[in-house]
C-alpha cells in the first residue's frame, strides 16, 4: 500500500489541533537543503551539477557534451545517471574534492557566507522560540536557523554541530535545539559518502530520544544520505507519525514513500518552504515582526552611537592620576582620529560628535545650527539640539520649537512625539498634550521601554492613575529588565504608593547593579534608606556618591541637606542648602523642590540663630504660586530642629510642613501671627550675605 497523502489544509488543521491539545507531543523540524534555497543557498542538485560541470571542463579531452561525458565509468561512481545527479550529491562532492579536502570546506564556507534567512525562517524562529516545537534536525551546514532565532527573537538556541556535543541534548528542553547531524560548517562538515553513509552512534542515540518525544515534519530533505535516512528506516514506528513535505511538482521517490509508510505517516504537497511557513504563521495567528524588528534595529544603531559618543567624551576628561593620564594619551589620539574620520563622511552623527567635542557653548550651538543647515531633515540632529537648548542653554522656547520641528520631520517615529511629550510634562506642565503625545508614541511603537517607562512616571506623578502606572512600569521592565531609570522610578512608585518596601528596595538595588554610577538612582535610593529604612549609614554613603556624581543637581543636594539637618550636623547642612538653592534654577520648574528647600533653610537658619524672613518670605511666595506635591516626610528633621525654635515657631513649623505636603492644609496657616506678618519675597531675589 503506497504512503498516504494529506492536503496542505489538512496538515495545517492537524498541526493546530495537536499544538492546542497535545502539549506533551510537540513537533520537530527535519530540514534538508531544499529549505535553504529561498535563502540564497544552492540546492544539493545545483551544487552537484556545478561540480560536474567543473569536472567536465577539466577532464573531458574528447569535447563531449556533459550528458555524454558524465557516466558511472568516467566518474567512478557506481550506478550514476546524469538525470538523477542530485541523488549522487555525496559521491560527486567526494569526486570533486577528493585530492584536497580543505578546498571542499572552503567552497562550502564561501557558498554559505552571505546567506540571509528567508521569510520562512522568521516564522520557524517564532515557533521554536515561543512554543514547545523547539527542535530542528538538519543535514545542512548553514546557520540559517540559529541566525533567524538571533535576528527575530531574543532566544538563543543550543546548537549541536558535532557528534561530541550530543550529550547536552535533553528530552525536556528549556530553549531551542538545532541538531546538525552532518556537523557545522566550521567543524569539518561531513559530505563524503563514507562519512554520511551511517550516523555516528552518538547521533543515533540522540535522535532516537528526540523522535520518541517529537513528531517530525520533514521540509526540503531528499533522503540522499544513508545516515538520517538509515535511522528512519530502522527505528521503531514513530508515535504521532511523520509528515513529509515535498514540492507538489516533483515525483516522490520510493525510498521516501517507504519511510513514510513505515511510520504510518503522511505526504504533504507544498509549493515551497517559505510558502508553507507563511501558511503556518496565519494558522497560528503569529504576530507580524516588523515593529519589533524596527525597534531592535533602531536600538542597536542608537546604542552604537551612544556608546561611541560616551567613550569619546570619557576619554576627553583628564585621568585620575599621571600614570593613567599617560596611558590614556594614545587611546585619546585614536578616538580623535576616529571622530575626524567620521566627520568626513558627512552624516548627521558626525555633526553631533563635533558638537559634543566642543567645550565652548556658543561654538557648540553654532555647530548644531550649521549641522541642521547641512541636514535639515535629520530629526535626530534636531532632537539632540533641542536637548542641548533645554538642558544646557535653558532656552525652553527654542527647545520646544526644535522638539516640534523633529515631530514635523517624522511624525511616525515614536521617539519624536515621546520627546516632545516628556518636555511638555517636565517643563511646560502641558499635561493634556503630553498625555496625547505619549499615547501617540506608544501607538506607533508599544515596545519601546524608555517611552513606556516615561509614560508610567507621568501617569503616576501627574495623573495619579496608579493602576495604569503600575501596568506600564511592569511592561517597561518586561521589555528591558536592565533599564536603570525604569527600575528606579518603579521603586519610587512601590514605596510611595503601594507601600511595598521590600519590592522597592529590590528594584533600587537591581537598578544600581545595572548602573552603579547613576546619580538619580543613588540619590532616590538614599532618600528611601533615609526616610523608610532608617539606615542612616548607607543613606549617607548613597547621598555622598550621588552628590559626587552630580555636583550640580540642586534636588539631590537639597535632600542631603535635610538628611544632615536631621542628624544635627547644622553647619554642613546649612552650607549644602545654600548651594542647593543656587542650583535649583537650572532644573525644570516642576522638579525644583523650592518649597522643601526653603522650609529646610528656614529651620536651619532659626536653629543657628539666623534671620527668619529670607527663607520664610520665599516659602510664602511658593505656597501662593502652587507646585507639584509629592510624598515626603519632615518628621526626622522636625524632631531634631524644633527644640532650637521658640514655642510659637514650633507650631508654625508643624503647620508649614503639613501645608507643603498637603494643599488642603494651607488655610491652617492663617491662624499664625508670624506667618501673617511675613511679606512674600520673589524667588529670584538675592539672599542676604
Amino acid at each position: 500500500m503506497p504512503a498516504q497523502k494529506i492536503t496542505i489544509e489538512g496538515f495545517l488543521d492537524e498541526f493546530k489541533q495537536r499544538h492546542e491539545q497535545m502539549a506533551d507531543r510537540p513537533f520537530c523540524w527535519v530540514l534538508g537543503s531544499g529549505a535553504s534555497i529561498q535563502s540564497g543557498i544552492p540546492s544539493g542538485k545545483e551544487l552537484a551539477l556545478q561540480w560536474l560541470s567543473e569536472l567536465h571542463k577539466r577532464e573531458d579531452f574528447n569535447r563531449l557534451a556533459i550528458e555524454e561525458w558524465a557516466t558511472a565509468d568516467n566518474l567512478g561512481i557506481p550506478g550514476f545517471a546524469y538525470p538523477s545527479a542530485a541523488n549522487f550529491y555525496p559521491w560527486i562532492y567526494q569526486r570533486r574534492f577528493r585530492d584536497y579536502k580543505e578546498q571542499g570546506y572552503a567552497f562550502l564556507e564561501k557558498t554559505m557566507d552571505h546567506a540571509e534567512p528567508s521569510f520562512g525562517y522568521s516564522v520557524l524562529a517564532q515557533i521554536m522560540a515561543t512554543t514547545a516545537h523547539k527542535v530542528a534536525v538538519t543535514t545542512n551546514f548553514d546557520n540559517l536557523v540559529a541566525d533567524a532565532l538571533s535576528i527575530y527573537t531574543r532566544v538563543f538556541p543550543l546548537v549541536c554541530g558535532h557528534e561530541s556535543l550530543t550529550g547536552y541534548i535533553r528530552p525536556n528542553l528549556r530553549r531551542p535545539l538545532i541538531a546538525k547531524i552532518h556537523r557545522d560548517l566550521l567543524l569539518a562538515p561531513l559530505s563524503n559518502p563514507d562519512e554520511i553513509d551511517e550516523l555516528p552512534i552518538e547521533w543515533s542515540a540522540a535522535l532516537t530520544k528526540i523522535f520518541d518525544r517529537f513528531t517530525p515534519i520533514v521540509l526540503g530533505y531528499g533522503g540522499n544520505d544513508g545516515s538520517l535516512m538509515g535511522l528512519l528506516k530502522k527505528i521503531p514506528s514513530i508515535e504521532g507519525t511523520i509528515f513529509w513535505c515535498y514540492r507538489e511538482s516533483t515525483e516522490i521517490e520510493q525510498k521516501i514513500q517507504d519511510v513514510v509508510e513505515r511510520h504510518h505517516g503522511r505526504l504533504v504537497p507544498i509549493t515551497g518552504f517559505d510558502e508553507v511557513m507563511l501558511q503556518l504563521q496565519e494558522k497560528l495567528a503569529l504576530p507580524f515582526l516588523l515593529p519589533q524588528l524596527q525597534g531592535v534595529h533602531d536600538k542597536r544603531v542608537s546604542d552604537y552611537q551612544e556608546q561611541f559618543t560616551a567613550l569619546t567624551e570619557r576619554l576627553r576628561k583628564p585621568a585620575e592620576d599621571p600614570v593613567a593620564e599617560e596611558a590614556r594619551k594614545p587611546v585619546r589620539r585614536a578616538a580623535e582620529a576616529a571622530v575626524e574620520r567620521l566627520t568626513k563622511e558627512k552624516t548627521w552623527w558626525a555633526w553631533q560628535l563635533k558638537a559634543n567635542a566642543e567645550a565652548n557653548l556658543d561654538k557648540r550651538e553654532a555647530i548644531y545650527r550649521e549641522g541642521i543647515e547641512d541636514f535639515p531633515t535629520s530629526y535626530d540632529l534636531v532632537t539632540y539640539f533641542a536637548m542641548f537648548m533645554e538642558n544646557v542653554r535653558k532656552d525652553y522656547d527654542e527647545a520646544e520649537r526644535l522638539f516640534r520641528l523633529a515631530l514635523e520631520l517624522d511624525a511616525n517615529h515614536a521617539s519624536n512625539p515621546a520627546n516632545l511629550a516628556h518636555f511638555l510634562y517636565r517643563v511646560r506642565k502641558s499635561y493634556d498634550e503630553a498625555e496625547r503625545l505619549f499615547r501617540m508614541a506608544l501607538g506607533l511603537d508599544s515596545n519601546q521601554p524608555s517611552i513606556t517607562g516615561n509614560f508610567a512616571a507621568f501617569m503616576y506623578q501627574v495623573r495619579k492613575e496608579y493602576d495604569e502606572a503600575e501596568r506600564l512600569f511592569r511592561k517597561a521592565l518586561e521589555l528591558d529588565p536592565n533599564q536603570a531609570a525604569s527600575n528606579a522610578n518603579f521603586a519610587l512608585f512601590m514605596y510611595q504608593v503601594r507601600k511595598d518596601y521590600d519590592e522597592a528596595e529590590r528594584l533600587y538595588r537591581k537598578s544600581l547593579e545595572r548602573d552603579p554610577n547613576n546619580s538619580v538612582v543613588n540619590g532616590t535610593f538614599a532618600v528611601f534608606l533615609h526616610l523608610v529604612r532608617k539606615d542612616h549609614n548607607e543613606a549617607e554613603q548613597r547621598y555622598r556618591k550621588a552628590v559626587e556624581l552630580a555636583p550640580h543637581d540642586g534636588r539631590i543636594i537639597g535632600y542631603f541637606a535635610q538628611f544632615l539637618g536631621a542628624r544635627d550636623r547644622l553647619s554642613e547642612a546649612q552650607e549644602l542648602s545654600i548651594r542647593a538653592w543656587e542650583l535649583l534654577d537650572e532644573l525644570p520648574e516642576r522638579e525644583r523642590d523650592h518649597a522643601r528647600l526653603a522650609f529646610t533653610r528656614w529651620l536651619l537658619d532659626r536653629a543657628t540663630g539666623g534671620q527668619e524672613t529670607p527663607a520664610l518670605g520665599r516659602l510664602k511666595t511658593i505656597l501662593q504660586m502652587g507646585f507639584l506635591r509629592t510624598v515626603w516626610s519632615f518628621e526626622e528633621l522636625l524632631t531634631t530642629l524644633l527644640p532650637y525654635l521658640a514655642q510659637d515657631e514650633q507650631a508654625l513649623a508643624r503647620k508649614l510642613a503639613d501645608a507643603i505636603l498637603d494643599e488642603g492644609k494651607l488655610n491652617a496657616l492663617d491662624d499664625e501671627p508670624v506667618w501673617k506678618a511675613i511679606e512674600p519675597i520673589p524667588l529670584d531675589t538675592p539672599w542676604p550675605k
